[in-house]
């Protein structure tokens, strides 16, 4: 005589093992798509820094350094300053005034855009020659954050030539 129970029970664990498993599977996508929209929706800011040359209507024209923000994430930032710091984290200095054509400051820099900020390179280049110790390679463009976080530039060093600051 066979256990009238039996099939049953075992039918019942085979569902509930079906369940669990779908349980868990559930559980383990929730988790990916949560990650995956919080690194999504946080800002992300990066900078470079490269030469400009800005052309107007005079015969003119003037070598820059650019210096730009930009934003990939998904959710807006505002920028407060920007500047140049020594690679050693030993101080620096921020341009209070830069030249037009540069985003005035504070800008909220949203998602997908960018920021440009400008100065003039014999105006940097007069700096480092002020400081003998101080060459191109020491200092690292920086955009402040409104969250008071720093944004660097990946590689330390600015392009500018040397007869901007040797002397």
């Amino acid at each position: 005589m066979t256990d009238p129970f039996a099939l049953p029970a075992f039918i019942l664990s085979i569902v509930g093992l079906v369940v669990a498993s779908i349980g868990a599977l559930t559980g383990v996508a929730a988790l990916v798509w949560q990650i995956n929209t919080r690194t999504r929706g946080a800002h992300r800011v990066t900078v470079e820094v490269s030469n400009a040359v800005i052309v107007d209507d005079s015969d003119e024209s003037d070598v820059m350094i650019c210096v730009e923000a930009i934003n990939s994430g998904a959710s807006a930032i505002g920028i407060s300053s920007w500047g140049f710091e020594l690679s050693n984290k030993r101080g620096g200095f921020a341009i209070p005034n830069p030249v037009h054509p540069s985003t005035p400051l504070p800008h909220m820099l949203v998602p997908g855009t960018n920021a440009k900020f400008f100065v003039p390179a014999s105006n940097l280049g007069a700096q480092i020659k002020h400081n003998p110790d101080l060459t191109v390679r020491d200092l690292r463009a920086f955009v402040q954050l409104a969250t008071g976080r720093k944004a660097y530039t990946r590689r330390r060093g600015i392009p500018l030539t040397d007869e901007f600051w040797r002397s």
